[in-house]
């Protein structure tokens, strides 16, 4: 979906929540946007962190409010409705409380509250401006056309730039989804790279037998024109 960009208006995109409502609330009240402004969020609002419904709550508040959320399909929310379509009622619920930790997505009957499914359902896959490809995951270019490999745009990791050329005319790819050190997101942004992740595991606080947690734990927000990123650590705990 191409979304054009409007005069005086910042174009500011933030990374995967994970359920981290205070930190998240922390970050747009320093943020502080206007109405105006366009709101591009990566996906992965649930899951991991203590309210994934409070997250989804925030969101349908600011819209209501008037503010302009551009939001996208992570991969979490991708799972779960998948797992909705295709598991009984027993095994799905097992599911929701084994990745989101407790049930507060589903009503009294198992299933997902009807708000929620909602708001799961209007999600995009991604979203191209002038200047910038906005996407949860990535793209493969080795497909015949990788604006319909929805797959890879909710999954996909380490995109081959190479490839690229005819699809994204110069365009510059913002996703989240992979969890990046600080330090490897600030290069990217101060090199002005093709290809800037934004994901650095908000949820990531504690001691983590992959992650360093010396270098995650923040959400991100960049605004794509002047590329100045605005970091808020967990607060959720």
């Amino acid at each position: 979906m191409f979304i054009e960009k409007k005069n005086n208006t910042r174009r500011l995109v933030i990374s995967d929540i994970h359920g981290c409502l205070k930190t998240f609330a922390a970050l747009i009240e320093k943020v502080n946007p206007g109405k105006s402004d366009q709101l591009f969020f990566l996906g992965d609002y649930i899951d991991k962190g203590p309210s994934s419904d409070g997250v989804i709550d925030y969101l349908l508040k600011m819209i209501s409010d008037g503010y302009i959320l551009l939001l996208l399909k992570g991969n979490h929310e991708e799972n779960l409705l998948s797992a909705y379509m295709e598991y009984d009622k027993e095994t799905f619920v097992f599911f929701v409380r084994k990745i989101n930790k407790n049930l507060t997505l589903l009503d009294v009957e198992g299933r997902i509250k009807a708000e929620y499914m909602e708001f799961f359902r209007s999600l995009n896959y991604y979203f191209e401006t002038d200047s910038h490809l906005i996407v949860h995951a990535g793209f493969n270019f080795n497909s015949d056309n990788p604006f319909e490999d929805r797959v890879s745009m909710v999954e996909l990791r380490n995109t081959e730039i190479d490839k690229a050329g005819k699809f994204i005319r110069g365009k510059t790819i913002v996703h989240g989804h992979q969890v990046t050190s600080l330090e490897d997101i600030f290069s990217a942004i101060s090199e002005r790279k093709q290809i800037i992740p934004l994901d650095n595991g908000c949820f990531y606080t504690k001691p983590h037998k992959i992650y360093d947690i010396t270098r995650t734990g923040n959400l991100c927000c960049l605004d794509i024109d002047s590329y100045e990123l605005i970091l808020q650590k967990n607060i959720d705990g």
